[in-house]
C-alpha cells in the first residue's frame, strides 16, 4: 500500500460517516454529494484492503477493522488541522478568539490567573468569557458554539473531554432569618422544609435526591431556580432552603443575606470541558485545556494539599 494514496478528502469522508453512521447527513456536513462520499470510502477501501463499513437498518456501521482505523484517521485530520491553525497565526499575526463558559464567579475559577498564563503562553489568543450554567457549557461545547468551559459534576458525552481539575464544597443555605441551628438530621424533617430545587441537569439536583433519601418526590418544592445565583436571591428573599458552592454561600452569608449550615458536608468536582474533534482552532483549545488543567489547577490542587497536610 503507498501511503500517498490516503487523500485527506477521502479519510474525512471515512471520520464524518463514521460520526453520522450516514451517507446523507456525512455529505451535508462536507458540503458535497452521498455518491462523491461513497466514491471516497470505496477508494479508502481499496487503498488499504480492508472493509470499513457494513449496511444495516441503522445506516452504515463501522466494521471492525473500520473501529480500529478510525483513530488514526482522526489523529491524522488533527495532526493537519493543527498545523493549518499554527500557519494561519504565523502568517495573520492575528488575534484568535477562544469562546470559554464560566459556571462560577470569575475569581472563584482563578479567570486573572487564567488570563496572565495566555498572556504569557498563549499571546495570540483572546479570551470571550461567557457565564452560563454547567448544563448550559456541555450543551453549548458539543455543539461548537463554545470552544470549552467549566462545568460541574458529571456529564455522560463521548464527544466531550473532562479534564478534572479539583473538589468543590456545596453548601445548604437558608433564609437569612431561620429559626434553624442546623439541618434536621431525619429525612423526613429535611423534606418537610421549603425547598428551592434545581433543575434536573444542574448535578445539585442529585445531591438533594441524596440528602433527602428515597421518598425526595414528597419534599416541599416551592420554586426551581436555573442557576445557583437564582437559588441565592430566592432563597434571600425567603422562599425556602437550597444548594449553592460554598464560597457563594460563605459570600452572602458573611453579608447577613443568608444562613449556611456546616452540615450535611457536600461536594461536587469541576472540570474543564472540551470536545474530543474541535471544528475550531483544534490546536489551541488542546494547548488551553494544558494550561488550565496542567497549570492553573495544579497550583490549587498543590494548595489544597498544603493546607491539608497535617501539622506537627
Amino acid at each position: 500500500m503507498n501511503a500517498m494514496n490516503l487523500k485527506l478528502d477521502r479519510l474525512k469522508s471515512f471520520v464524518l460517516v463514521a460520526e453520522e453512521s450516514n451517507l446523507t447527513r456525512a455529505a451535508q456536513r462536507r458540503h458535497s454529494t452521498p455518491s462523491a462520499v461513497s466514491e471516497h470510502l470505496k477508494q479508502l477501501e481499496s487503498a488499504l484492503s480492508v472493509r470499513l463499513f457494513e449496511r444495516n437498518s441503522q445506516g452504515m456501521v463501522l466494521t471492525r477493522e473500520g473501529e480500529l482505523l478510525l483513530v488514526p484517521a482522526r489523529k491524522a485530520l488533527g495532526g493537519v488541522e493543527e498545523m493549518a491553525d499554527l500557519a494561519r497565526q504565523l502568517g495573520q499575526h492575528q488575534s484568535v478568539s477562544v469562546t470559554v463558559g464560566i459556571n462560577a464567579p470569575p475569581e472563584h475559577l482563578r479567570v486573572d490567573r487564567l488570563i496572565q498564563l495566555c498572556a504569557r503562553t498563549l499571546p495570540s489568543v483572546s479570551l470571550e468569557l461567557r457565564t452560563i450554567s454547567s448544563n448550559v457549557i456541555v450543551d453549548k461545547v458539543a455543539s461548537g458554539e463554545l470552544d470549552a468551559g467549566f462545568v460541574y459534576g458529571q456529564w455522560p458525552n463521548e464527544n466531550l473531554e473532562f479534564r478534572y481539575l479539583t473538589d468543590v464544597a456545596v453548601s445548604v443555605i437558608g433564609p437569612a432569618d431561620s429559626p434553624l441551628a442546623a439541618l434536621p438530621s431525619e429525612p423526613g424533617e429535611v423534606m418537610a422544609l421549603p425547598w428551592v430545587w434545581p433543575t434536573q441537569c444542574c448535578p445539585f439536583y442529585g445531591m438533594l435526591q441524596q440528602l433527602m433519601g428515597p421518598d425526595w418526590q414528597r419534599s416541599r418544592r416551592v420554586a426551581t431556580s436555573e442557576d445557583e445565583y437564582t437559588a441565592l436571591a430566592m432563597v434571600s428573599a425567603g422562599l425556602g432552603y437550597g444548594l449553592v458552592e460554598h464560597s457563594l454561600a460563605e459570600d452572602w452569608a458573611s453579608r447577613n443575606k443568608v444562613v449556611e449550615f456546616a452540615e450535611p458536608e457536600l461536594s461536587t468536582t469541576l472540570s474543564f470541558c472540551s470536545h474530543r474533534h474541535p471544528r475550531r482552532h483544534g490546536a489551541i483549545v488542546r494547548e488551553l485545556v494544558a494550561l488550565v488543567a496542567d497549570q492553573l489547577f495544579a497550583e490549587v490542587r498543590l494548595d489544597q494539599k498544603v493546607m491539608a497536610a497535617p501539622t506537627e
